[in-house]
């Protein structure tokens, strides 16, 4: 074997792909590259996009009122699904000067909604975002797909929906990090998903999973004694749809009138600019739902 020499054309790795299935990307990866990954695998890991001390003044306005927060989401009936021992809190744009400049309006995060959604619409909004804290004890959520919030219109081949889960402390597979099933994003709507697919996506503190509506996941079982699992997560949706939260209500005229306009425009303080959903799409056979 001949000696490395001028004109060496040297391999470069490709990035590394977790046994989650999803590749995981630096921050300063091309927006382009992170789209084309998200289109193709329904999902990715974004490293550190939300930097150390934001992680901190993140916690130091969302936690007094986490803390003040029962677990559970509904009072009188199953849980199962949001979780008897999970802490949601909505209304963060009003709560959280951090999160507004470092989640809502982030590039990264509105660069990829750029690409995957005005395909398909004028313009998108939040469709919810709130923390995620899900306490020891608590059982794994079903897996499911976002997507699906909207029945009819999941069935149109597009792309509804772009996701994002930030970590803000311990995510790891015992206190349970998020399970996707990879390569689910392209599969029909009414194909049966084998739960014993589902993957942790174990993050560090500042990670980011980021995700399509079509893609199947849900939350993990907290299996320790002593430990929460602390997560943040952002919807933006296609205008044309109606939001999980009912965003505009929690903004009242004067914190609307601190913020930026992109920030409004996304909160829902502001008319959908020019179409909507174009007039080619029809229903495709890759997203089919029974019924």
């Amino acid at each position: 074997m001949g000696s490395a020499g001028a004109g060496t054309v040297t391999a470069v790795p490709p990035p590394p792909v977790a046994h989650d299935g999803l590749e995981r990307l630096p921050l300063d990866t091309e927006l382009g590259k992170l789209a084309d990954v998200l289109r193709r695998d329904g999902g990715l890991v974004i490293e550190r996009l939300v930097d150390s001390s934001a992680i901190v003044s993140l916690a130091e306005e969302l936690d007094p009122f986490v803390d003040r927060r029962d677990p559970g989401f509904r009072h009188h009936g199953d849980d199962s699904f949001y979780g008897g021992n999970t802490k949601r809190l909505q209304g963060l744009a009003v709560k959280s000067p951090t999160f507004v400049d470092m989640v809502l309006l982030n590039d990264v995060l509105l660069g990829l909604a750029d690409r995957i959604l005005l395909q398909s619409c004028g313009d998108y909004w939040m469709s919810q975002a709130e923390t995620i804290y899900i306490g020891p004890g608590n059982t794994a959520q079903p897996l499911h797909r976002d997507d699906l919030n909207w029945s009819h219109a999941a069935t149109l081949g597009i792309d509804l929906q772009v996701s994002v889960l930030v970590a803000l402390g311990d995510y790891d597979a015992a206190v349970g990090a998020t399970m996707v099933v990879p390569g689910s994003s392209g599969r029909p709507l009414d194909e049966y998903v084998d739960p014993s697919a589902a993957r942790s996506v174990e993050l560090e503190p500042g990670d980011a999973l980021v995700y399509l509506g079509n893609l199947v996941h849900g939350g993990g079982a907290n299996t320790t004694t002593n430990r929460w699992r602390k997560a943040l997560y952002i919807g933006f949706l296609v205008g044309w749809l109606t939001p999980e939260e009912a965003v505009a209500r929690s903004i009242t005229p004067a914190v609307a009138a601190r913020l930026p306009r992109r920030a409004r425009e996304l909160l829902g303080w502001s008319t959908i600019h020019g179409n909507t959903a174009p007039d080619y799409v029809r229903p495709t056979r890759s997203r089919s739902a029974s019924g």
